[in-house]
């Protein structure tokens, strides 16, 4: 179904826009998307580099004994694949119609097409998000490494044991379905993305970190680090998909004023002042590296770079997350300057 909308119209979506569009604006977003583009380039050549040092990693935890990803597990990742594409299959069945009803009518032709899509997706992510982070704390909140920032009851360092892998039955499991979700985005993005989002370059190096992540950290069995920094993004992301969903199509503006809030007070706590501590806590305290520090330096480099990116594109959205904050409690009107079209291609809904 996306791809019957999406095939033929890259060009048609494109001259629409160069109608409208005014030079600052297209300089602009060119200016972003090349510097995301290179950055994409730059992440991939320095991962390339981690190679070699994978496999001797795994060979010293193996002369080592220490505890490390059982490979089996991941099972669990072709089931997730095949059981979130079924669940948005569903997803879109229910939700469809009801979206293409209640949407604001300033969306017409392509763009409403296009932003009904978006939408259904922005509900399912709630709903994943929701289920994924409520699963988390239930069995990760009483695990030495889970921060008390984010309602651990037991917190004593983020690398807690390492090097062995966290000790939690549920880590494979939980691990694998969220790294399901975010290669099944990554494959969509590079199948679908390419033929119809002009902020293809910036979602790619995002869906890129988050897969390579999650890769890497499996790999080092810093799995600690990475369900740490799931259940951190997908707090916010409930609020962030929820509220992007009923400015489109809720009535009540008290309840858009409400949501956006949630949305500014998830965002900043999470990943503007619980990442960084984080962060910094993996750089200052790290025994279990230090002990082993020739053997898995290279590891403790590799997450706490992947990390300072990710943080870096944290930064860049929340930017645009003020201008939209600022916009509707100054002016009274949710005027999103951010996500696809409504700032790179002026609409006609714009005049």
């Amino acid at each position: 179904m996306i791809s019957n909308i999406f095939k033929p119209k890259k060009q048609q979506l494109i001259q629409e826009g160069q109608q409208n569009i005014t030079l600052g604006k297209l300089v602009k977003f060119s200016h972003y998307e090349t510097i995301f583009k290179y950055s994409f380039f730059a992440v991939l050549f320095v991962i390339s580099l981690y190679s070699l040092d994978v496999i001797q990693f795994q060979q010293f935890l193996k002369e080592k004994n220490l505890r490390r990803f059982d490979w089996s597990d991941l099972k669990w990742m072709i089931i997730g694949l095949i059981m979130i594409h079924i669940t948005k299959e569903i997803n879109r069945y229910l939700v469809f119609d009801y979206v293409s009803k209640s949407l604001d009518q300033k969306y017409v032709g392509l763009d409403r097409q296009l932003r009904v899509q978006k939408i259904i997706k922005w509900i399912y992510d709630t709903f994943y998000y929701s289920i994924a982070t409520i699963f988390a704390y239930i069995v990760f909140k009483d695990e030495k490494w889970f921060p008390t920032e984010l309602g651990g009851s037991n917190f004593t360092e983020t690398m807690y044991d390492f090097p062995n892998m966290p000790d939690n039955p549920w880590v494979p499991f939980y691990y694998m379905i969220q790294a399901s979700s975010h290669v099944h985005a990554l494959l969509l993005l590079m199948v679908y993305g390419t033929k119809i989002e002009l902020k293809y370059w910036e979602y790619l190096l995002h869906h890129f970190l988050a897969v390579s992540l999650l890769y890497f950290s499996t790999i080092y069995n810093c799995e600690s680090i990475g369900i740490v920094v799931l259940v951190l993004h997908d707090i916010s992301d409930i609020f962030l998909a929820y509220g992007r969903t009923y400015a489109d199509i809720g009535k009540n503006k008290i309840l858009v004023y409400v949501s956006f809030s949630a949305i500014q007070i998830s965002w900043l706590y999470t990943r503007v002042y619980v990442f960084p501590i984080k962060i910094y806590d993996i750089i200052v305290n790290h025994p279990g590296f230090s002990l082993y520090w020739e053997n898995t330096k290279h590891a403790l480099f590799n997450q706490v770079g992947l990390m300072i990116v990710l943080f870096g594109m944290h930064i860049y959205w929340t930017i645009f997350m003020v201008k939209v904050g600022i916009g509707i409690f100054s002016a009274g009107k949710y005027k999103n300057v951010y996500d696809n079209r409504e700032n790179k291609l002026d609409n006609k809904k714009e005049n």
